[in-house]
């Protein structure tokens, strides 16, 4: 809990509640220093695990020999099957707390028809809010979730870093076997060519936001095959790539489904895809 004093009204008040906590992880993997993560100190084995798979140092958790955190201490420790050779290229993102990457591919264009319900939009966004408990308590830190196309959210990660929370994200989906592709990412923070990649990396077609996109993930997203959705907010969102996933329903029984080759868009023709 932190003191401060809140000026409203006209007058100050004493207040007292949490603020976010954030504090420096260094990972170790076969004893080696391979970054030390600014990171909200909860959930940090998903973080580790996500981030090591992000950035193609495991294939997945079957290269996982052994896994130790200790957020206390600000350190954890993996050790993987085989050598172990870090990256020598690191890229500085545009993360909150100075995210960094060892390669901006985006991968292969996300094959398959994928469909949303436009109407299942608001209602996720407003979902992921609603269960974002260090949001409410302390405002000042990012959320995301990974949800089904018919509505129900199945993972959800609260971080200091947007990037943080997408690590943590695919960390628990491969932890306890929930599956990612197909369905939708969504993130209360600005999505940027790393954010867009991660999701690509983990087969989302639908990647969701709050706030806005960047022009470089837009053109990214056009080229992965990824539908991107911006400003969810009140009773509007904006649009920025392939709207053609957001058709009219051709079941109306069901909140997704597989569109045709000869749907017809329903969103405005202005929107470029």
């Amino acid at each position: 809990m932190v003191r401060y004093l809140r000026f409203c009204g006209g007058q100050f008040e004493n207040v007292e509640r949490p603020v976010v906590e954030e504090r420096p992880i260094a990972l170790y993997v076969n004893g080696t220093e391979l970054a030390t993560l600014m990171c909200t100190p909860t959930k940090v084995e998903y973080l580790v695990v996500g981030f090591l798979c992000f950035e193609g140092v495991i294939p997945g958790t079957e290269a996982i020999e052994s896994l130790e955190t200790h957020p206390e201490a600000g350190l954890a420790d993996v050790r993987v099957r085989g050598d172990f050779h870090p990256p020598r290229r690191k890229i500085l993102t545009s993360g909150c707390t100075g995210g960094i990457t060892f390669s901006l591919d985006g991968g292969e264009p996300l094959a398959g028809d994928h469909y949303l319900d436009p109407a299942q939009v608001l209602p996720l966004m407003k979902e992921l809010y609603a269960r974002a408990t260090a949001y409410h308590q302390s405002r000042g830190i990012h959320a995301a979730a990974l949800a089904d196309p018919g509505g129900d959210i199945l993972l959800v990660a609260e971080d200091v870093g947007r990037h943080n929370c997408l690590d943590k994200i695919l960390g628990e989906a491969l932890l306890t076997g929930v599956r990612t592709e197909g369905r939708i990412l969504l993130s209360s923070g600005r999505i940027s060519t790393e954010m867009l990649r991660k999701g690509a990396f983990m087969r989302t077609p639908f990647i969701v936001s709050r706030t806005s996109p960047t022009g470089a993930s837009v053109d990214l997203g056009k080229r992965l095959g990824i539908t991107l959705i911006g400003y969810v907010r009140g009773d509007t969102f904006n649009i920025y790539s392939h709207p053609e996933r957001l058709a009219s329903i051709p079941n109306p029984h069901s909140t997704v489904t597989h569109a045709p080759n000869t749907a017809t868009p329903t969103t405005p023709a202005a929107t470029a895809s």
